[in-house]
């Protein structure tokens, strides 16, 4: 009777499975598909499509749009490891911004943060990395945070995205 108890309960017509791969992670371990940016921004996961850049052999652009949203990431140089955080377009930093609604101007670029590119394959140009940040607003036109609304990203990662010149 108890073998026919567990037997009944195990085939339970209501019970429902989650799938493995329900966040389309194209089965990749990291959870980030080839060629995509994934991140947490303000609490929601993010997974788009990217594309990028090689510019003028001294640095990467990797990006992705949504509708009139943007994340954009400037890696100034084309090695792997630790980039610095900031605002400053020079040799080993990184610039992480981001376009809520392009048609409104508005713009949050991140101060300090974490930014490591973990892969970079010139002969096929694609590169691979992390970061996070904290956002704040940011006037463009005189280079300067205003630092009165921020957004925060967490778990910010690109996979072998495709960096053409």
């Amino acid at each position: 009777m108890l073998l026919t108890t567990c037997t009944l309960l195990a085939c339970n017509k209501d019970t429902t499975t989650t799938p493995a791969n329900n966040n389309n992670n194209g089965g990749n371990s990291s959870g980030c598909p080839d060629g995509h940016i994934c991140f947490t921004l303000d609490g929601t996961d993010m997974s788009k499509q990217a594309g990028g850049y090689y510019f003028a052999d001294t640095f990467l652009f990797v990006k992705h749009e949504d509708g009139n949203a943007q994340l954009s990431l400037d890696i100034f140089g084309t090695n792997t490891g630790t980039y610095n955080v900031t605002d400053v377009r020079k040799s080993g930093n990184a610039r992480i911004y981001y376009f809520p609604n392009g048609s409104t101007g508005d713009m949050f670029m991140a101060e300090m943060g974490t930014f490591n590119v973990t892969a970079y394959d010139a002969a096929n140009k694609k590169v691979s990395g992390n970061f996070s940040a904290t956002l704040h607003d940011y006037d463009n036109n005189n280079s300067k945070f205003l630092k009165t609304k921020s957004v925060t990203i967490t778990k910010g990662e690109f996979k072998n995205v495709s960096v053409p010149k």
